[in-house]
């Protein structure tokens, strides 16, 4: 599914921006406005709102989209950078629009509201960022405070363009900002288009920016760095189960787990209006992995090589029992200590944690783990690992999986199906997905379950 911005996204936005002008809200767009309202080179609309209205503009956002039918909402902020996303499932639609309130890196205000808004003109009865301070605001925010920093080839050539076109200003507000030297350097680089070497100066960049924000602003920089620190703390680590987003799948080999989550990750990118180069969705195979696997432990150890042959996942024989219980034991520990540092990262950076299996697998399919245990143990253990809120069953005719792959036996797929079938029928928190169907039907019901789940109804 494409992210395309057309009219039907335009109608919202204009609908949008005049309730913001009847309210006298002051706010204007920022980057990739060209062909705006009807259409749009970037996939979402980043507005600057004047601090201290954000919540009235997101009010009054959220009404428009309720306004325009669509029937989910997620909102999520970092920092003073609010997103906000509306989707309809049935009409295929979503749209995503940022509401910034002064722009703000990580505590950190290079420019204030009030010094944006002066260079400001109309586009399309539009206010946007005039193109001097696009490339003066392109070269700060995406280089200042990130330690990986990377300029994407649009921002390079919005930046070369604005010097070149606004060489004097460019320079003078550049040298207000970083000082004389560092200014004379970047310039340079610059008019090479060396922007790999503008990159490597972040530590420089940050450390001088840093300084002319504490000198111009001392209080409100105390108050929007310990407003970041404490939001980030906030979220990840106090109440990060309020933001995770956690789902698993489980199903015998064979039953096209693979190409259901490639094809419903899709979709969910779809819908929460991004591209695979995101990243939004973390896969992680059956456990955490914060501990190694056993037999790469062992390998080290020296006291065995590890098999890495993983076409037959019955090839290995059940431990003895008490092999069995320091086993199960291990994997649970992963499990316990790996959600927490997997998932919090996960909600740090906004992402869904998606387990491909999961613990369950102790209880259905023990040999894949080698465990030789009665089930009330398996079960016990499977109970102190963290419990997932959404687990998807694929569920298909015994035959129709042993003809897409020949791993497991035809009685095995028969065991594990009724198996799996079971766990769902005994737990509200598992559905149950037709694998017979086609995999954009049974990604299209999982993400309607997602949805419900992990968003707003509007």
């Amino acid at each position: 599914m494409q992210i395309t911005w057309d009219e039907k996204h335009g109608k919202i936005l204009t609908s949008f921006l005049d309730k913001l002008n009847g309210k006298n809200i002051k706010w204007f767009i920022i980057r990739g406005f060209v062909g705006l309202p009807e259409h749009n080179p970037s996939k979402d609309v980043d507005m600057m709102i004047e601090v201290g209205k954000e919540k009235k503009a997101a009010i009054l956002l959220k009404e428009t989209f309720r306004d325009c039918d669509l029937e989910y909402f997620h909102a999520d902020s970092f920092g003073h950078v609010h997103c906000y996303i509306a989707l309809n499932t049935t009409r295929k639609f979503s749209i995503h629009i940022d509401l910034i309130e002064g722009y703000i890196s990580k505590g950190f205000e290079v420019f204030t509201f009030e010094e944006l808004y002066q260079h400001t003109i109309l586009y399309n009865n539009m206010r946007v960022l005039d193109e001097l301070m696009n490339g003066i605001m392109l070269l700060v925010y995406k280089i200042f405070g990130y330690h990986n920093a990377k300029l994407k080839k649009a921002y390079q050539d919005d930046i070369f363009d604005s010097y070149k076109k606004y060489k004097t200003e460019f320079t003078e507000m550049l040298q207000y900002l970083l000082g004389t030297e560092l200014c004379e350097n970047i310039c340079k680089l610059i008019e090479i288009r060396d922007f790999q070497s503008i990159v490597k100066l972040e530590p420089e960049f940050t450390k001088k920016l840093k300084k002319y924000t504490w000198k111009k602003r001392p209080i409100w920089t105390l108050k929007y760095t310990c407003e970041f620190f404490t939001q980030k703390v906030f979220r990840v680590v106090f109440h990060y189960k309020k933001y995770a987003k956690v789902f698993a799948v489980l199903a015998p080999d064979g039953t096209g787990k693979t190409t259901f989550l490639d094809t419903l990750i899709g979709k969910m990118n779809f819908y929460y209006v991004n591209t695979e180069a995101d990243h939004r969705f973390h896969v992680y195979h059956f456990r955490p992995t914060v501990l190694p696997n056993l037999g790469e432990v062992g390998e080290k150890a020296g006291v065995m090589k590890q098999d890495t042959d993983f076409t037959n996942p019955h090839r290995g024989k059940p431990a003895n029992p008490l092999s069995s219980l320091a086993r199960i034991a291990y994997y649970t520990l992963d499990y316990i200590v790996g959600w927490q540092k997997c998932v919090r990262y996960d909600v740090h950076y906004d992402k869904y944690t998606i387990f491909d299996r999961y613990s369950y697998d102790f209880i259905v399919d023990p040999l894949r783990t080698k465990l030789n245990l009665p089930k009330s143990v398996r079960k016990f253990f499977v109970a102190l690992t963290p419990q997932i809120k959404i687990v998807f069953v694929l569920q298909a005719k015994p035959e129709t999986v042993y003809a897409r792959k020949q791993e497991l036996e035809l009685d095995e797929i028969k065991r594990q199906i009724a198996a799996y079938k079971e766990l769902a029928d005994s737990n509200k928190r598992f559905y149950i997905i037709d694998a017979e169907k086609t995999p954009d039907e049974m990604a299209e019901e999982a993400a309607a379950i997602l949805l419900e789940h992990y968003t707003e109804k509007l």
